[in-house]
């Protein structure tokens, strides 16, 4: 495949913080931080033969499975960040996509995310069918001290609240938009949390995609620097997130 002069294997770019990306604190939203990065990932693939587009041609299309979120500071209001994204590894229904976040030339935020390509007719996973032979990839340039993984979903946890899934809440493939479960989740923190930046870390993961209309329920446990999330349509857990904290609650 001939890719563009403008291609690179590690695709950079830059975000000046807006005060309607920030929060309570002037600090940057988790969601819009997702929001901002998945979109230099959907430009990296664009520039790389392998957008959305290009693959709805197969039918396909990438949804998230599982990432790992490591936060040393959020930026604020008025800085302007420095975000790096390149792919791990890409092999059948798989691939580990890497992001890095810097401030001021200093790294802030590690992100490792694993995502499935799935047949968005069928509905299920399998193999791409795009050639991406021309795609560097790099196995051992790890942007987090530890890998996405799976969450404990044993967990004893108390229904805290409910959401019935709305337009806003769907993204091109008429489900939840990733970003949207983080949401629900982060909405029902204290605003104490949100405002003294208490969040370490953050690990996800998507079981079962949710629809229009379907009723949400929302459940929580928590430890002494934990919170467990786990969202249920009926009895089956679709959405898993462990948040860590700096310090204890």
């Amino acid at each position: 495949m001939q890719l563009p002069n403008k291609f690179s294997s590690i695709f950079k770019g830059t975000c000046h913080v807006t005060i309607d990306k920030c929060s309570v604190n002037s600090k940057i939203r988790f969601t819009d931080l997702m929001n901002i990065l998945q979109a230099l990932a959907g430009k990296h693939s664009d520039l790389g033969g392998m957008s959305y587009f290009d693959m709805q041609k197969n039918h396909q299309a990438w949804v998230l499975s599982s990432m790992r979120i490591e936060v040393e500071n959020l930026p604020q209001w008025h800085e302007t960040i420095e975000m790096e994204t390149w792919i791990e590894t890409l092999a059948g229904i798989k691939s580990i996509r890497d992001f890095e976040v810097f401030l001021n030339e200093k790294k802030i935020i590690g992100i490792n995310s694993l995502w499935v390509c799935v047949n968005t007719e069928k509905r299920r996973p399998e193999a791409i069918l795009i050639d991406h032979s021309h795609l560097e990839k790099f196995p051992n340039k790890k942007p987090t001290k530890q890998s996405f993984a799976k969450i404990d979903l044993s967990k004893s946890a108390q229904l805290i609240a409910e959401h019935t899934v709305v337009y806003s809440d769907l993204d091109a493939l008429n489900h939840v938009n990733n970003v949207k479960y983080i949401e629900w989740c982060l909405d029902c923190l204290s605003i104490e949390i949100h405002q003294h930046a208490k969040i370490k870390s953050i690990d996800l993961n998507y079981l079962k995609e949710l629809t229009f209309n379907q009723k949400a329920a929302i459940y929580c446990c928590k430890t002494e620097k934990e919170f467990y999330f786990y969202i249920h349509e009926n009895a089956t857990i679709c959405f898993a997130m462990r948040l860590e904290l700096n310090e204890n609650l």
